[in-house]
């Protein structure tokens, strides 16, 4: 088939920028082993003070379990602790330090996927959000199954590739994992995009708006 590679156009009134799972549970030598993870939410931090700053709205998607809500689905099959590690409260499932800050969104889901297991749509769809700007841990998992879902549910997403990191997987290295996935979303499923891009057309829509 014919495949064409989208730029969707972003603006603070239409876009939300979501982050999905910047918990220290992933991280270098953490609960899950994702390599290159600091410097994801590095960028992604960049870019949340930007959107801020330019009047835009940040969301923040993150997983934790309590014993009347625990892990959805069949994700304790394939990752047993799962619901212990990532446990309200536990070290792992708190979020990295200076990234959810007064005025942002905070949204809880319980599978890999927010779509699956979140308001993460409604929350969009009642703050008049056509467009997702996406980066988060990991990118093969529960961004790339999140922004799945988000792109098949009719929101138009883009995905900032260095604001997303990924852990080894089987034969895989970090880095051809997270290469891979960002080629199979940017494929049928998502814009992909920097977080200098990003920069760029935020500088831009605030010379529009000046």
């Amino acid at each position: 088939m014919a495949v064409t590679r989208v730029h969707y156009q972003i603006n603070a009134r239409r876009t939300a920028l979501v982050s999905v799972d910047f918990q220290v549970g992933f991280g270098e030598a953490a609960w899950e082993p994702v390599p290159h993870a600091a410097a994801a939410v590095e960028n992604f931090r960049a870019c949340a003070k930007l959107w801020r700053a330019a009047g835009g709205t940040v969301m923040h998607v993150q997983t934790y379990y309590t014993p009347e809500a625990g892990p959805a689905g069949r994700m304790e099959d394939f990752a047993p602790d799962i619901g212990q590690a990532l446990a309200e409260g536990a070290p792992a499932a708190a979020a990295y330090p200076d990234l959810v800050l007064p005025g942002d969104v905070l949204i809880r889901k319980l599978c890999f996927s927010a779509t699956c297991s979140s308001d993460i749509l409604e929350r969009l769809r009642a703050g008049g959000f056509d467009t997702a700007v996406v980066g988060g841990l990991t990118t093969p998992i529960c961004v790339q199954t999140t922004v799945d879902g988000l792109s098949m549910a009719g929101i138009k997403t883009v995905v900032l590739a260095d604001a997303c990191a990924s852990q080894a997987m089987g034969s895989l290295s970090a880095e051809a994992a997270h290469d891979a996935a960002i080629e199979r979303m940017g494929y049928v499923f998502a814009g992909i995009g920097t977080t200098a891009g990003f920069a760029r057309r935020v500088a831009e829509l605030g010379a529009i708006a000046g």
